[in-house]
C-alpha cells in the first residue's frame, strides 16, 4: 500500500497568488515529474528487495494492483510498475522503449469503500462531524482563534475546522516545495504550528474504533482474507505473490490507524507499507509489517510491531489482534444509526 508521488495542489486558495494554472507545469491535483520518479525509483527499490520472490518479469498470475480511480494514483501505479518490472525480449514490443503495459484495476470513486476516504458511508460522515463538534477539538480551535482569524483573513479560507488548516497547510507545503516565494503573512504560522494542525487532521479520521473499522477496516479485512488464503493454499490464482494498492496519504494513515500503529504524522509523497507473510517453517506463518515513512529514495523502511505481538507476529495472533477492526458487512455498518451524544464527549479526553 503507498500514497501517490508529488503532486500539485488540489486547488489553489482564494487568496492565491499562484492562483493561476501558468504557474504550475501540470494542472491541479496532478503527478509531477518528481512524483513519477519517485515511484519509478520506489519500484526499482521493492525489485532490490523482492528480486528473488518475484519473477523477473510480469506474470499476470503472481500479481494483482488496484488502485483508486484518481489520476495520480494511476499513474503513481503505473509509474512503480515500470520500474518493478522491466520488459525482458519477449515483453519488448518498441525498440526504444523499455516500457511494457501493466494492467491498474480500479472502480469508481464514490463505491470504493477500500481505498477511498469520501466514498459513500453517511455513519462515518455522521461520526466524523460529531468529533469536529467535540468539545475537545472545539477547544483546541477555540484556543487558536487568532491563528484562524488570520490565516482566514490572509487566506480568504473559511476557517471552521481542523481540516481547513490542512488544506491550507498543504497548499503552502507544495508551493514552497516548488520554490516559489510565498506571502510575507505565511511565515506567522507556516510551517508550524500549521502542520501540528494538519498532522492532527489524519489522526482524526480514524480517531477510534468505529472510524478505523468504517475505513481502515476493509483493508485490514482484504488483508486478513488474502493471507488466510494463502496459508490454507486456498489463494487463487495459487501462485499470485504481490497484492498492490495505490492511494492516498489518508488511505496510509487510516489502515495503520486500524492496526493501531500510526504515528500520528501525514503519510509522505510514496510512503509506504509492506505486510509480508513469512512461512518461518513448515505451515508456520508470521505477518511482518514494514513502513517506508520517507519520501527519499535511499533508506529502508521500518519494521512495524502491533502492540501485543512481535515484529514477526505469528499468523493466528496478528488475526486475533485486529479482529475488532474489521466488519463483517461494511454496507451495513456504514448505514446511519441513532448518534449517541456522548460518543467523543467520553472518548475524548
Amino acid at each position: 500500500l503507498y500514497r501517490h508521488g508529488d503532486r500539485t495542489p488540489v486547488r489553489p486558495y482564494p487568496l492565491d497568488p499562484y492562483l493561476n494554472l501558468t504557474h504550475w507545469p501540470v494542472s491541479w491535483g496532478q503527478l509531477t515529474k518528481e512524483g513519477k520518479e519517485r515511484h519509478f525509483k520506489l519500484g526499482q527499490l521493492n525489485r532490490e528487495r523482492y528480486g528473488d520472490f518475484l519473477s523477473e518479469t510480469y506474470n499476470p498470475d503472481e500479481i494483482y494492483v488496484r488502485s483508486t480511480d484518481v489520476d495520480r494514483t494511476l499513474m503513481s501505479a503505473e509509474c512503480h510498475l515500470a520500474g518493478l518490472f522491466q520488459p525482458n525480449d519477449n515483453q519488448t514490443w518498441h525498440p526504444d522503449l523499455a516500457w511494457q503495459p501493466i494492467p491498474v484495476h480500479t472502480i469508481a470513486k464514490e463505491q470504493d469503500l477500500l481505498l477511498v476516504l469520501e466514498s459513500e458511508c453517511p455513519r462515518y460522515d455522521e461520526l466524523l462531524a460529531q468529533l469536529n463538534s467535540s468539545p475537545d477539538v472545539r477547544k483546541r480551535m477555540d484556543s487558536n482563534k487568532e491563528m484562524l482569524d488570520y490565516l482566514a483573513a490572509k487566506s480568504g479560507l473559511n476557517m471552521t475546522e481542523i481540516d481547513d488548516i490542512e488544506y491550507l497547510y498543504d497548499t503552502l507545503f507544495i508551493e514552497d516545495r516548488f520554490n516559489k516565494t510565498l506571502p510575507e503573512w505565511t511565515t506567522k504560522y507556516f510551517p508550524s504550528p500549521m502542520k501540528e494542525f494538519s498532522d492532527f487532521s489524519f489522526e482524526m479520521k480514524a480517531y477510534n474504533l468505529e472510524m478505523q473499522r468504517l475505513r481502515g477496516g476493509p483493508l485490514v479485512k482484504e488483508l486478513v482474507e488474502h493471507l488466510g488464503a494463502y496459508a490454507q493454499s486456498k489463494l487463487t490464482p495459487p501462485n499470485r505473490k504481490l497484492f498492490m494498492y495505490s492511494a492516498h496519504d489518508v488511505t496510509v494513515a487510516t489502515f495503520l490507524s486500524a492496526l493501531n500503529i500510526f504515528n500520528g504524522i501525514q503519510p509522505p509523497y510514496a510512503s509506504m507499507v509492506l505486510v509480508e507473510l513469512h512461512e518461518l517453517k513448515p505451515n508456520d506463518f508470521s505477518v511482518k509489517i514494514l513502513y517506508k515513512n520517507v519520501s527519499d529514495d535511499g533508506r529502508n523502511p521500518e519494521v512495524l510491531s502491533l502492540p501485543g505481538c512481535t515484529r514477526f507476529c505469528p499468523l493466528d495472533k496478528f488475526f486475533q489482534l485486529v479482529q475488532n477492526a474489521t466488519s463483517d458487512d461494511i454496507k451495513v455498518e456504514c448505514k446511519l444509526v441513532k448518534p449517541d451524544a456522548s460518543t467523543f464527549d467520553t472518548m475524548l479526553g
